[in-house]
């Protein structure tokens, strides 16, 4: 397998053509349909002028014809810009500005930002399968150059767009395949948004690469995730914490509808833990993993059978260490930030003056999540540094405190957030949704009695109908302050 992104879906076209890769509603690809798509979808570009090294912003909802466009744009040297379906016309102003692409294409709801691209493609500008096909030479990628430029989710402050190379993604799949139980006879589900890392260098990625199948959602819903595990017979998914969340307090979540789901991979945020217990319960394995953007995906994945809150080690090919604020190594149990290092950490930052280094001179990614090893050398990650609540001096993590107030009786979601205070800084406050009553600061406090240290217990609480979240469910957590009451 070579290293060009994509390789794997040419060689398992080649070697079993007839096997099912992709299926979206009523329809279905064989390895070698889905690759003639591809190199058809490559033909129609290199038509409009598409050429090595230009940039292709691609946004809309998620359909198998953005997944062909990612195989076609990067096979042929090009660099794949994707973007969430929710983009509004400004933010896509700005990453046209930034990266200047050659074209921008999407459905029909693509916003009109898109003018300071020289090409304007819809979907059925691209994916024509009943003209005349004329196959197009394109001299391959080389590792090193950029295949996908992925921009963060910006929980705060303007999103960056990461430079991830051909060797950033094969290394990431390297790791992944090293770690997680996917054959060819298994069948994942994809239900985030297209332009998550977690489709680009994740799942799907590692079913194709096992000449599996891939079940393709138009989007997240826990009745049609139900529905589409039942009627393909689903053995692994990907979820955020939040959906997974969603689907453990459905209805249909202990009905037979799921007995063919074997494992779910987590990731995007720290695990909680009712909600894992409650899928092992299930019968339902979770695979706990972390990644970033910066990482091309997960660069750690914990076995099915551990620790709720462990996102295991390392893979082989990534170093990873937790230091103080120092810079030196943190004692085993002793929370501090992460750091990443290995040939799937990007190395630069796009942006439209230059490149902008990822990593430091030694090749340390500073992540600014804060984890701890466990004795077995097994990653706990608890939060964001920015996040880190200071209350009358002592630090608070609110992942530990959500995790903590998960299982409260009545809550559908929670998040902590700190509040400012003039005697203690900061105060921990609490944001609840929930399905039943109404939950008192008495409650909440009885409910960690026993299970947090009291400095860490909410002085605030407030019940909100929603929490605020991204197009991949990731939690704005600038955002929960202007929840509060005055």
């Amino acid at each position: 397998m070579t290293s060009a992104f994509g390789a794997h879906l040419v060689t398992s076209a080649a070697e079993t053509g007839s096997r099912t890769a992709l299926v979206f509603e009523d329809r279905t690809w064989t390895y070698a349909e889905l690759d003639l798509a591809v190199r058809r979808t490559l033909a129609r570009l290199d038509k409009f002028g598409v050429r090595k090294g230009d940039r292709v912003v691609m946004q809309g909802a998620a359909r198998p014809e953005a997944l062909i466009t990612l195989f076609a744009v990067t096979r042929m040297g090009a660099v794949l810009v994707p973007l969430h379906p929710q983009v509004a016309e400004g933010e896509l102003t700005v990453v046209c500005e930034e990266t200047a692409p050659r074209a921008v294409v999407g459905d029909e709801r693509f916003p009109d930002g898109g003018s300071v691209a020289d090409l304007r493609l819809a979907w059925d500008d691209l994916h024509v399968d009943d003209e005349p096909y004329a196959p197009v030479v394109v001299a391959p990628p080389t590792g090193s150059d950029t295949a996908v430029i992925a921009f963060t989710s910006g929980t705060s402050g303007l999103p960056k767009g990461v430079a991830l190379t051909h060797d950033n993604l094969y290394w990431s799949m390297v790791g992944g395949l090293s770690q997680l139980p996917v054959g060819e006879n298994d069948t994942a589900l994809v239900s985030t948004p297209l332009a998550h890392v977690a489709v680009l260098g994740g799942l799907p990625q590692y079913t194709w690469a096992r000449r599996g199948t891939v079940i393709l959602a138009p989007r997240f819903d826990p009745d049609l995730f139900i529905d589409l595990v039942r009627d393909h017979q689903v053995t692994c998914a990907f979820a955020v914490p939040a959906m997974s969340a969603l689907l453990a307090r459905h209805p249909r979540f202990t009905s037979g509808d799921l007995d063919t789901l074997r494992w779910i991979l987590s990731g995007g945020s720290p695990a909680q833990t009712a909600t894992g217990e409650q899928f092992r319960a299930r019968g339902v394995g979770v695979v706990n993993s972390y990644g970033l953007t910066e990482t091309a995906a997960g660069v750690t994945y914990s076995a099915p059978d551990e620790p709720a809150t462990s996102t295991g080690c390392p893979v082989p090919q990534v170093e990873l260490t937790v230091v103080d604020e120092t810079g030196s190594a943190a004692p085993i149990g002793t929370p501090g930030e992460i750091w990443v290092r290995g040939p799937s950490v990007a190395a630069d930052y796009w942006t439209a003056a230059g490149p902008v280094p990822v990593a430091d001179r030694e090749g340390w990614f500073h992540s600014g999540d804060r984890g701890r090893f466990d004795t077995e050398g097994r990653l706990s990650v608890v939060g964001r540094l920015k996040d880190t609540i200071i209350t009358g001096g002592e630090n608070v993590d609110p992942a530990e405190v959500e995790n903590a107030l998960a299982d409260l009786p009545g809550v559908v979601e929670v998040a902590v957030s700190g509040a400012p205070d003039p005697v203690w800084g900061e105060v921990v406050t609490a944001f609840l949704v929930t399905d039943s009553g109404t939950p008192t600061l008495d409650d909440v406090r009885g409910h960690l009695d026993g299970r947090l240290a009291r400095h860490k217990w909410p002085r605030r609480l407030c019940v909100v109908p929603a929490l605020p979240r991204g197009a991949t469910g990731k939690l704005l957590r600038a955002q929960l302050t202007t929840l509060l009451d005055d």
